[in-house]
Order: structure tokens, then sequence, then C-alpha cells
């Protein structure tokens, strides 16, 4: 018998045995690993996604690891590392929300795998790993990580989003530092400049949003400290900033309501009428308290 007709006989022997991992293989090629972990969006596509639609598909995956295993029992039955099985563990992990194990599953396929053709849907793995973790500095590096080294993945969009949002998730409060609120406006318009038709688009728009107002909420902070402690033309600096910069904000309103007042106090009474006037014009419901305001400037 030559060995092609033993190795053949010894693949169909097998083939039973190894209907389980190629189910398994099949399925987290299609994506059918199981449901998304809290917390983590799992980009399109998984590793291992491929579609095998054939028996010789599936064979012509099996007869290398047959050959593997024939070769490695004769220098010693040496373990063969069994990356479907890891992987699978590893996404059970990441359902049960034990990133931690995950990501390590993960990285041993990375390290002892022999295929490597998966490597770009494991770095985005453990990135997901360190988000869930809410450990988000090291899974900006990850997904950055992810982009220099393939720009052109279909999965570049779920990485440039993954990149906002963990600058999203890392802005506390209008008091304390703003750059990660104004890093993650710029990522989120790369989303919609580099990839106008990813599915991210729509929620990047929404976040888009909230980070404007975010920021026309700090700088309105600002200005009311500055205009709190007498210094009228320090708030009216960042006020009208603010103005310019995020019209229709939330923070839009009190803006112009201290810009008035600022001017006000400085004795600039046309300035001051002209924020008044704006601020009435477009929120009329504060006619009544404004409108003795603008009364008393007039009559000046």
């Amino acid at each position: 018998m030559t060995i092609a007709a033993f190795l053949f006989i010894i693949t169909l022997r097998c083939y039973d045995a190894c209907a389980e991992v190629v189910e398994l293989v099949d399925a987290l090629r299609s994506g059918r690993s199981g449901s998304n972990p809290v917390g983590v969006r799992v980009p399109p596509s998984a590793p291992f996604q491929h579609e095998p639609t054939s028996l010789m598909k599936k064979t012509s995956l099996i007869i290398p690891v047959v050959i593997v295993v024939v070769l490695t029992g004769c220098a010693g039955k040496k373990e063969v590392f069994d990356a479907a099985a890891v992987f699978k563990d590893a996404e059970t992990s990441m359902q049960k929300g034990d990133f931690e194990k995950a990501r390590k599953g993960y990285q041993e396929i990375q390290e002892k795998s022999p295929d490597k053709s998966f490597d770009a849907a494991l770095m985005l793995r453990v990135a997901d790993t360190y988000f869930g973790e809410e450990k988000y500095d090291e899974a900006l590096v990850e997904y950055q990580a992810f982009l220099n080294y393939h720009p052109m993945s279909k999965d570049a969009a779920y990485a440039q989003y993954q990149i906002a949002m963990c600058n999203f998730n890392q802005f506390t409060t209008i008091d304390r530092d703003p750059n990660p609120n104004r890093t993650a406006l710029k990522e989120y318009e790369k989303v919609l400049r580099n990839y106008p038709k990813s599915i991210y688009g729509e929620d990047a728009r929404g976040k888009i949003t909230i980070c404007r107002d975010r920021s026309a909420e700090y700088e309105l902070y600002v200005g009311r400290f500055y205009y709190r402690k007498g210094s009228y033309k320090s708030a009216i600096g960042r006020l009208e900033k603010l103005l310019h910069d995020y019209p229709g904000s939330s923070a839009e309103k009190d803006a112009l309501y201290i810009t008035g007042l600022s001017y006000t106090d400085l004795g600039d009474r046309e300035q001051a009428l002209a924020a008044f006037k704006t601020l009435v014009k477009k929120y009329p419901s504060v006619q009544g308290s404004i409108g003795p305001l603008i009364a008393r400037l007039q009559k000046k």
C-alpha cells in the first residue's frame, strides 16, 4: 500500500472523529460562535472565517492535519496543538465575561498555531478582551496596531470605531480632562470619513453629537468660572468660541445668557443687547426673564 493510499484511508476513518472539529471550524468561519459578550462588539469576521462547501474541501482541511499527526507520531507522538478547541474555550470565556482567560486563549493560538492566516482576527479578539475589562488604554493600542498592520481589512472600520469608543468611554465629567472627548470626536469623524458605508456610521454620528455637546459644556464650564471670578473678557472669549464652534448645542442658551451678562458688566450695552436678543430669538421661552434686562439696557 502506498503512503498516499494509507493517508487517504486514515483520513476517511478520521473523518467521523473530526466531524465535530470541522463543524466548530465551520461555525467559527461563518460567525456562528455564540452570542456576543456583554459590553463588547464582536467584529463582523471571526477567526477561521471560510465557507467549505463540500466533503472535498473539508477533507482538504483534514489531510494536512493527519499528515502532521502521522509524521509527528513517528517522531515520538508529539501532541498536536488544537487551535479550534482553544478558540472555542476562549469564545466561551468571552461570553461569560472572563476576558483575561479569553485573552490567554487567543494569545496562545497566536503563539502556537502554525497557521498565521487568522492573526488579524485574533488581534481584534485580544483588543476586545481589554475593552471588555474597561482597560481602554491597552485596548486602544491593540486596535491601533490592527489598523497599522491591516489597513485594508474588512474589519478596519470596526477597529477605527473601537478606537473612538476607547476615548469616548474615558471621558468622566465636565470638570475633568476634556482631551479624551476631543480625541473621540476626531476618531468618530474618521469613521465617517474613511468608512462612509460602514455599519458603524449611524452610531458614530450619534456619538459625534454627544461629543460636541460635551465640548460645548466644557467651554461653558470654563466661561462660567471666569464670569464668577470677574474675568469678563476671558469669559466672553470662551463663550463666543463655544457659540461659534458648537452652534445649536445644549450649552448654547446658557452661553448666550452669560455672554450678555459679561458685556453688561463691562459696560458694553450694544454687545449685551445683541446677545440677549439672540437668546430670545432662538429660545422664545426665556422672554419673560430676559425681556426686563433688554428693556433696562434700551433705556440707558
